[in-house]
């Protein structure tokens, strides 16, 4: 094994830890919000919407791997918004930042990866991000730049702003293209054994699956099925592994 040229990381619990989703607690910032609300629509109402709206575009498959396209908030909301009569003085994006981050506030860093991104930037290990995410660049980046102030992240990818979303090979490959790297040159980091893991792999990427915060039932529920990947519990033990490469 020899050292990368660049690390991709995922976003979720690998990167920033969220605390546990609240939807209606972003449910109730957006309706205080809305100049209009004839239906009086409430927050346990508009989590019905979403889940209504979600099983007729049918994003997910059972299988982890069976993916559709993304979708973007804002047009899965402007859906939801204008068929229950709600009007606001906001903007999208500002509806967008608002119902995320009320939903999942508060975030901080996860243990030890502001040291190990400094690390990595001393060494000259070049770093992006690539997050499967309704959210677009400009959301995530703003929370990114809150937990990460020093990151050196030379691109922020999220699946809502390409269709492409992981496990899909595309969506690696188009990040490679980014980098202008070729796999065996790139590691990808993540707590999701599929999308993190067994996905970059079937690219050629070098796989680490991290375990340390495995706070998503679906990360607890799937294991890698890659053969090679690397697994660690600590971000100091990646740095470790880089030092001794």
């Amino acid at each position: 094994m020899t050292k990368p040229k660049m690390i991709l990381f995922d976003y979720g619990q690998t990167l920033c830890t969220e605390r546990w989703d609240d939807p209606l607690g972003g449910h109730r910032a957006v309706l205080a919000a809305a100049t209009s609300n004839p239906r009086h629509i409430t927050p346990e109402q508009l989590e019905e919407a979403y889940h209504a709206m979600d099983g007729v575009v049918s994003r997910l498959a059972e299988d982890p791997w069976k993916t559709g396209p993304e979708l973007c908030w804002h047009a899965f909301a402007r859906a939801i918004f204008e068929s229950l009569d709600l009007k606001f003085d906001l903007d999208y994006q500002q509806l967008e930042e608002l119902h995320w981050y009320e939903r999942t506030e508060p975030t901080v860093a996860v243990d030890y990866m502001p040291e190990l991104l400094e690390f990595l930037h001393r060494e000259g290990i070049r770093t992006g991000v690539v997050s499967n995410l309704c959210f677009n660049e400009k959301t995530l980046r703003k929370r990114i730049d809150k937990c990460l102030p020093d990151h050196h992240f030379e691109f922020i990818m999220v699946s809502s702003e390409y269709a492409l979303r992981k496990p899909m090979p595309e969506f690696y490959r188009l990040a490679l293209t980014k980098a202008k790297l070729s796999a065996q040159d790139v590691w990808f980091c993540g707590d999701n054994a599929v999308c993190d893991v067994d996905g970059p792999m079937a690219a050629g990427i070098q796989g680490i699956w991290y375990t340390g915060a495995m706070l998503n039932p679906e990360s607890c529920r799937l294991h890698p099925q890659s053969e090679g990947h690397l697994e660690i519990r600590d971000w100091r033990e990646l740095e470790r592994m880089l030092t001794s490469l």
